[in-house]
């Protein structure tokens, strides 16, 4: 049985459900695609597959990073599905969403076992000569099972994506939108994608430059870079009770910040590394990039929350850390660029670090804002 605790409920306006489901749909089956692009005939062959095993394991790690979000986003769904009027929702949606999550748990295996053996092209190639000289076929290792599992994912995705749409109304509640802004939070999205899409161009070109001690803390963040956080559509604000979807709303979120606040803490950990290995700045300009993207998810989930609670003190306490943090981000950006230009400036470099020092103080602030408000109901 795939039960879904009630904390997993999704409780979102229905046009910002739908589209981050398609944002979601988007990406994983981008990351699907991208993986079995690589995956041709007589590709584990050493000559082939060495110059693009790099490739290979970041289109891997987009594809858990992806499936992972909409999985968890299925997970939310079906928690709605449950408490809907119409009690066989639920029971046509669990087998779809226990299909992604099986698939989530695979991949993920499968990446584990791949990151052990370090992805070593002596490990994974298979040349032809080899192969022939074998009585019986080589099993499948944790390469085959995950692009196998890759290739049977693009039914579940869809076949998913599809039943929570064509039943959106039922699983999701309507509200009106405010005047501008659905512009607002399109221009706000298009600027997190974008810049998303422009760490993951640079990836393998800043991993091949990093000293070997370095790649490791830069490979973890290319493994966290990839995950969604939903915004939503504002409610009315009251200075009431605590509104029954605000208890829903401030658990997701809560645990959701905690994750997040994981993430920037290790890619502040790993910017602060090249700063001290004195990077040059096309090295701390790549991990800068991961730092400023996880905090814009904190921004991003405290926006959210602030849209989403009905409590007045919840919401001015939430919205005025992600402002903070918001305009912490915006010093981060303007002095990192000022030390790229003045490098080897130790003043322009010390002025970036203690920026970075900032993002973190507020993130904390923000995060226990939303913990603690969370504990409260």
């Amino acid at each position: 049985l795939y039960d879904v605790p009630a904390i997993r409920e999704l409780p979102l306006e229905l046009s910002s459900a739908m589209e981050s489901l398609g944002r979601l749909q988007g990406e994983a089956t981008s990351a699907i695609s991208r993986l079995l692009g690589y995956a041709g005939p007589h590709w584990r062959q050493s000559e082939r597959l060495e110059p693009r095993l790099l490739d290979v394991r970041l289109a891997a790690t987009r594809l858990k990073a992806s499936l992972h979000d909409l999985a968890e986003f299925g997970e939310g769904a079906l928690g709605n599905a449950a408490r809907a009027q119409d009690k066989g929702l639920a029971a046509k949606l669990r087998p779809l969403v226990k299909a992604l999550r099986d698939a989530d748990k695979l991949v993920w295996e499968a990446t584990a076992a791949l990151d052990a053996l370090d992805w070593a092209p002596e490990s994974l190639a298979r040349d032809t000569g080899d192969e022939s000289q074998r009585t019986t076929p080589q099993p499948p290792d944790a390469l085959d099972q995950l692009v196998a599992c890759a290739r049977a994912l693009t039914e579940d995705v869809r076949q998913t994506a599809s039943f929570i749409q064509g039943n959106s109304t039922l699983l999701f509640k309507r509200a009106s939108t405010p005047p501008g802004s659905g512009e607002w939070l399109e221009d706000y999205d298009y600027v997190n994608l974008e810049s998303r899409e422009s760490v993951a161009r640079q990836d393998a070109d800043i991993l091949a430059s990093l000293p070997v001690e370095l790649r490791k803390s830069y490979d973890a963040l290319v493994k966290e870079a990839e995950s969604a956080a939903v915004i939503n559509e504002p409610k009315a604000s009251d200075g009431g009770d605590l509104d029954p979807d605000d208890k829903q709303v401030l658990a997701f979120y809560a645990t959701q910040t905690v994750t997040h606040s994981a993430h920037l803490t290790h890619a502040i950990d790993a910017f602060l590394q090249t700063v001290e290995h004195n990077q040059p700045p096309k090295v701390f300009l790549a991990h800068s990039k991961f730092v400023v993207l996880s905090a814009h998810r904190l921004v991003h989930i405290g926006d959210t929350v602030h849209r989403n609670v009905v409590r007045s003190e919840v919401r001015s306490s939430v919205l005025n850390c992600a402002n903070q943090l918001s305009e912490a981000l915006a010093q981060t950006v303007q002095k990192t660029k000022r030390a790229a230009q003045q490098f080897p400036s130790v003043t322009a470099v010390q002025e970036m670090v203690d920026s970075v020092v900032d993002v973190s103080h507020i993130a904390r602030d923000l995060k226990m804002s939303l913990v603690q408000a969370a504990q409260q109901v």
